[in-house]
């Protein structure tokens, strides 16, 4: 026995001397500690080009079973992005999936390079170390916007995810369990399945597109051996593609999410078909949820994010038994926060996004009613907002530090711009569109190190409002250099930008999700961190997928719009009719959240800050994968769940309402938000929904085209 614990020290002391790296830490109740009693681990690892395998054990000499909360291993690979350039080399945790058998993922950094994740064996669970960030009031804790690291949970407690492993949560009594863990390097995530399924022998589900509409079929790829898939528990066909590569191909005319199940031997994986409902439908329910989840009047423009819906759908299905009540909502909101003379707000105006954004509102509502009163209030705000923080290199700071980037002023400027030309006021709108273009020439000139609100980090919104303003100037400009020079900018960022995306993740309720982390103590008032995603300010990255699709023409940013918006439209349940805020990615979080509404204030008197769950009643409970309901129904107080909208106000401005017709360079032609019928060189072209009024050809070849009736150049 002596001899057995001698060699069991010799080889941890190898595994630690070989994967300094790595460590195995063990979490019973609220202790974390690296070593428990009797309960021995090894870890041993080895290199070979460019794959770390990591072989851990870890056995039970106890009489009694261990059933501890987590054993994690901590990977150590750097996720800290605190500084530019540092980050653009640092990995972030981007995707990783448990299964019953199984687990992968990875991680990849913003200049393209990819750790791939795999485990052969069953690991229960995975979970993200985050940072701390600020004490308001002391001594309560807001959390930061850093991932301090990666953990792969070795056992867990459940409850757990259903695709998870539920038979790692406990060792019995002399016990013993391995891991085989491999590292792989990638220099890009290019055929990131065949490689999984080639290093490990797992069954992998590659979806290159993750939505759909109804009747329209999906086309897909499978990975195994003897591969057997089903659809929400029927068999679906597959046909051999390749070696241990299979196609296959679904369609159903009814919208809803479809599980898959894919086995092969006594391994399988799972992933999600979305189907998506009606824009149409979609925004009509977007806005009755923007009445029942209060627009309210806060220190946050989120709480009354919520407008952008209403008046968007008003401009395309009038109600006026709603809209009415929203616009008189709307009065009275504006009313509370911002000086009718001056255009100034009352409190927060240090918050530049809260003044931009509402000017984008009364630009959505102008476009709605054609009410003048509508632009001379929104220049009134547009016109205090840009003396009060535009600098001379064209900046909007907040103090010392760079707003451009902090929902998207400059597109806002853009957006009352064009509601100004559509009234004839050419010479303001003139105005509005050189301010926007000197804060985004700005921003072209950083070059990626830019400012954001709150802490320092590569932060998503910072570099997808960067890239979405750029796109939005680059397709203004007449001139090809200058429209170069923006397109360019904006790519490069898009380029890095894919490390905080969620962007072949085969599950069409989260494809196109942006991987923010620290919005639920602001927006639900729930703690601790949590992948929110996708979440309200996901679109920010789908406005510029979108205008890189229309300056390049290029498939892939469609495919990508049109999988993100069917992702945010799912935010909705569309059978109750009923909005959720977020998708939760985490499988496992123990949060704490406030469960009453404030009793000394209303939903219809303003409130400002930022409540702390433990300063007001609260209840404790555990989630994971899933949709995360509103609060704005329930609680008076400032809450920030409505920026939940942001999406609809994206499907509104990119797929609401265009069809779009390219042809391949291999001459097949691809269409979104329509069919097409071809009669020799005469192609018929119909919409999916009655609004789609607008047809984006991208052809080559020479059509006569026929759009719902009309015929139209191309």
């Amino acid at each position: 026995m002596k001899r057995f614990l001698l060699l069991l020290l010799c080889l941890n002391a190898i595994g630690f001397a070989l994967a300094a790296r790595h460590e195995i830490y063990f979490q019973e109740k609220d202790s974390v500690t690296r070593s428990v009693p009797k309960i021995e681990n090894e870890i041993r690892s080895f290199s070979e080009n460019n794959i770390e395998t990591i072989h851990i054990t870890l056995r039970n000499t106890r009489h009694t079973p261990f059933q501890p909360e987590t054993v994690s291993l901590k990977l150590g690979i750097d996720t800290y992005m605190d500084k530019s350039p540092e980050w653009n080399v640092k990995f972030f945790p981007t995707l990783m999936v448990c299964e019953p058998s199984h687990c992968y993922g990875y991680l990849q950094s913003p200049n393209g390079k990819v750790k791939a994740i795999v485990s052969e064996n069953p690991v229960a669970s995975w979970h993200l170390d985050y940072n701390l960030g600020y004490q308001e009031p002391e001594p309560h804790w807001f959390y930061g916007h850093r991932i301090k690291s990666l953990n792969l949970d070795l056992l867990a407690n459940p409850p757990l995810p259903e695709h998870h492993p539920h038979d790692c949560w406990q060792l019995k009594p002399g016990e013993e369990r391995e891991w085989t863990i491999k590292i792989i390097d990638l220099d890009s995530l290019s055929d990131f399945p065949k490689k999984i399924n080639a290093v490990a022998d797992l069954p992998v589900i590659e979806l290159p597109q993750t939505s759909c509409a109804p009747g329209q079929s999906l086309n897909f790829m499978v990975y195994g051996k003897n591969p057997v898939l089903t659809v929400n528990g029927n068999a679906l066909s597959i046909f051999p593609a390749g070696e241990n590569k299979w196609q296959a191909s679904f369609t159903s005319d009814n919208p809803g999410i479809y599980s898959l199940i894919l086995t092969d031997g006594e391994k399988s994986s799972h992933g999600y078909i979305n189907v998506r409902y009606p824009w149409g439908e979609t925004m009509k329910i977007a806005r009755k949820e923007a009445l029942r989840c209060k627009q309210k009047a806060t220190s946050h423009v989120e709480s009354w994010y919520g407008f952008h819906t209403a008046f968007l759908a008003a401009k395309h299905f009038p109600d006026l038994t709603v809209d009415s009540i929203l616009n008189n909502r709307f009065n009275h909101i504006i009313g509370d926060l911002f000086d009718k003379a001056t255009g100034k707000p009352f409190k927060y105006e240090w918050r530049i996004q809260n003044a931009s954004s509402t000017v984008g509102m009364l630009a959505d509502r102008y476009e709605a009613y054609r009410d003048i009163r509508d632009l001379e209030t929104a220049e009134k705000i547009a016109d205090w907002f840009i003396s009060y923080s535009q600098k001379n290199d064209g900046a909007f700071m907040n103090g010392h530090t760079d707003y451009s980037s902090v929902i998207y002023p400059a597109k806002s400027l853009l957006e009352l711009a064009d509601a100004e030309y559509a009234a004839g006021r050419k010479s303001k709108a003139r105005r509005y569109e050189k301010c926007a273009r000197r804060a985004i020439d700005r921003l072209v000139a950083m070059d990626g190190d830019f400012n954001t609100e709150g802490e320092i980090t590569y932060e998503d919104g910072m570099v997808s409002c960067s890239a979405l303003q750029m796109g939005a100037m680059a397709l203004r400009c007449k001139d090809g250099k200058e429209r170069d020079k923006y397109t360019n900018a904006m790519l490069k960022l898009l380029n890095g930008h894919e490390c905080l995306t969620q962007s072949i993740v085969p599950d069409g309720r989260r494809r196109g999700g942006t991987m923010r982390f620290w919005e639920t103590q602001y927006d639900v008032h729930m703690q601790p961190n949590m992948i929110s995603s996708p979440h309200g300010w996901s679109a920010w990255r789908t406005y510029a997928t979108y205008y890189a699709y229309l300056l390049t023409g290029e498939e892939r940013w469609l495919k990508e719009t049109f999988d993100a918006a069917a992702s945010f439209a799912s935010l909705i349940d569309h059978k109750k009719g009923e909005l959720r805020w977020a998708f939760v990615v985490d499988p496992k979080v123990k949060v704490k959240q406030i469960s009453d509404a404030n009793p000394d204030v209303t939903a219809d008197s303003p409130s400002y800050g930022c409540p702390h769950p433990d300063m007001y009643p609260n209840e404790e409970f555990i989630i994971g994968e899933q949709y995360v309901p509103m609060i704005s129904d329930w609680q008076t107080m400032v809450s920030s769940d409505n920026d939940v909208h942001e999406v609809f106000k994206f499907i509104a401005e990119a797929v609401l309402t265009n069809a779009f017709v390219m042809e391949r360079a291999d001459g097949s032609l691809g269409c979104y938000n329509c069919r097409i019928e071809l009669e020799g060189n005469r192609m018929k072209v119909i919409s999916d929904e009655e609004q789609i009024d607008n047809l984006h050809l991208n052809l080559k070849s020479d059509y006569k085209i026929d759009f719902d009736g009309r015929i139209v150049s191309h």
